[in-house]
C-alpha cells in the first residue's frame, strides 16, 4: 500500500513539474551557440554540459558561459528559434523553457549556472569570439537598415538522407533537416552535418525565389 501511494505521489509530482509554466513569464530570449557534453545518459535522464550563448533582455544583449545538469538536453538553437528564459538569480542562474516533446502546452525547465560577459558572442567562419557592445552595434546597423527596406528573401528548402542532420549557413547553426529557411540574397555557404557521416557542403549565390536542396550524406568510414 505504501509503495502504491509513493508511486502515485511521484507521478503527480512529475506531471506537475511540466504543468503551470507559462511562456509569458519567460521574457528573455536565449541563443545557445555551443554545447560541449560532459555526461550524456538518456536512459537515466542525465544530461550535463557546458557551453556558450547570448541572452537578450529587450534590446540589451550579453554573452554568457554556462554549465547545467538537467533531465533533458539543451542543444544549440537556431538564430530564429531562441529558447525562452528568465533569471532565477540575476546573471548567475538562468532558467530555460522548452516544450515537452509529444505533449501540448506542457513545458520543461532547465537551470543554467551562468557567467555573464560584458560583450556579445559572434559566430563567424565556424568560430565563436566575443566582440564589444560597440562592435556589435556597428555590425547590427547595416542589418537593421536592410530590414527597413528589405530585398526579396530567398526561400531555401533543405532535406537530407538520413534526416535530422544539422544545417549551418555561413558557419551558423540554423536548425535541422528538413527545414525551409529564408536567406538574404547573395553568396552563402551551406553545410549539412550529422555524426557518423561526411559533411555535405554547397556554395550558392541566391537571388529572390525558391530553391530545393537534398543532401545525400555519405557514411564516414573512418569512424
Amino acid at each position: 500500500m505504501k509503495r502504491s501511494f509513493l508511486i502515485v505521489v511521484l507521478c503527480l509530482f512529475s506531471l506537475s513539474s511540466f504543468a503551470g509554466k507559462d511562456p509569458a513569464n519567460y521574457p528573455l530570449k536565449v541563443h545557445i551557440l555551443q554545447v560541449a557534453w560532459g555526461s550524456h545518459i538518456p536512459r537515466f535522464n542525465e544530461y550535463r554540459a557546458t557551453g556558450r550563448g547570448n541572452v537578450w533582455d529587450g534590446d540589451s544583449v550579453h554573452a554568457f558561459d554556462f554549465t547545467y545538469d538537467c533531465s533533458f538536453p539543451v542543444r544549440r538553437s537556431a538564430r530564429n528559434q531562441p529558447y525562452l528564459g528568465k533569471w532565477k538569480k540575476q546573471q548567475v542562474r538562468l532558467d530555460l523553457l522548452e516544450p515537452k516533446i509529444g505533449t501540448k502546452d506542457k513545458y520543461q525547465e532547465c537551470e543554467l549556472q551562468t557567467t555573464l560577459h560584458p560583450g556579445v558572442y559572434f559566430f563567424g567562419d565556424g568560430n565563436i569570439s566575443e566582440i564589444s557592445q560597440e562592435e556589435y552595434k556597428k555590425m547590427k546597423a547595416p542589418h537593421e537598415t536592410a530590414q527597413a527596406a528589405p530585398a526579396a528573401a530567398s526561400k531555401v528548402s533543405i532535406a537530407s538522407t538520413p534526416d535530422s542532420a544539422e544545417i549551418e549557413v555561413d558557419g551558423e547553426f540554423m536548425g535541422n533537416t528538413p527545414s525551409t529557411l529564408e536567406l538574404e540574397p547573395g553568396e552563402h555557404n551551406i553545410a549539412v552535418k550529422k555524426a557518423g557521416y561526411k559533411a555535405w557542403e554547397k556554395k550558392l549565390k541566391l537571388t529572390s525565389g525558391e530553391i530545393n536542396l537534398n543532401a545525400e550524406l555519405e557514411a564516414d568510414g573512418s569512424k
